[in-house]
């Protein structure tokens, strides 16, 4: 499927599941694709904002020639200066910011891949049965549900390590609450228990995804300051210094 016929079924909510898979993982891995996701997305919202019909009618043709082209081929600067002047008389600087900067759920949907298990290496093919073991598989396996069960099963559900995969397994479920519950363990305990991950300033990070994609920005905008403020890890600070300017 060609990239751009991916985004406009995307648009027309008409993507299987398994396209909407394909559709995340270039959307996280593909700068092209996603400049161009977002070129598109942009356009649509002036269109669905501008009420005058003769500068909706302008900006369609506009929408038409971009269809066209794609991000593959140039855009004349002069079709977007012009979008970008009548967007600016129609709506206001601050209707500019708010159109053109992404969704909120287009910024979790960037920024959002769940940490890799850096606590229990997994050997595939090597029988280990130890419940901490097998959680962790199913967690690299991506099968949240039972990895959140075998972490609850285990003598040290407690630990803090344990706590923070576990909270990254309900971010991928999408239950935001359990997560940020769970994060906010971590950050209580604020102590490391491995050699190998500052827990706590990972799940400032995680909790600020949390509150984007739950709308909660001016929580996402202090959690986002605590990453870009912690002076003992560089762990995702540009990250979180772009993501803090697009919700300020």
């Amino acid at each position: 499927m060609e990239n751009i016929d991916l985004i406009d079924r995307y648009f027309k909510n008409s993507l299987s599941p398994k396209d909407q898979k394909l559709f995340n993982e270039l959307l996280q891995n593909d700068p092209e694709f996603k400049e161009e996701f977002v070129f598109q997305k942009d356009l649509k919202k002036v269109l669905s904002s501008i009420q005058n019909d003769e500068l909706k009618s302008t900006l369609s043709n506009f929408e038409e020639v971009a269809d066209k082209r794609s991000y593959f081929f140039s855009i004349p600067k002069k079709w977007l200066v012009a979008a970008s002047i009548m967007v600016v008389f129609a709506l206001g600087l601050w209707g500019v910011k708010s159109t053109f900067y992404p969704s909120n759920e287009a910024l979790y949907a960037e920024y959002f891949q769940a940490d890799e298990n850096t606590v229990v290496p997994i050997v595939r093919g090597e029988e280990i049965h130890s419940i901490e073991y097998r959680a962790f598989v199913a967690y690299e396996e991506e099968n949240h549900h039972k990895a959140i069960n075998l972490f609850n099963s285990i003598s040290n559900p407690e630990q803090t390590y344990i706590l923070y995969y576990k909270a990254l397994c309900y971010m991928s479920l999408d239950k935001f609450d359990e997560a940020s519950n769970l994060m906010n363990q971590v950050v209580e305990k604020g102590a490391l228990e491995n050699e190998f991950s500052n827990f706590e300033t990972r799940a400032h990070w995680y909790m600020a995804l949390a509150h984007i994609k739950m709308g909660n920005n001016t929580e996402a905008i202090d959690e986002l300051n605590r990453v870009i403020d912690q002076q003992n890890s560089v762990f995702k600070k540009k990250e979180a210094q772009k993501l803090k300017s697009y919700l300020e």
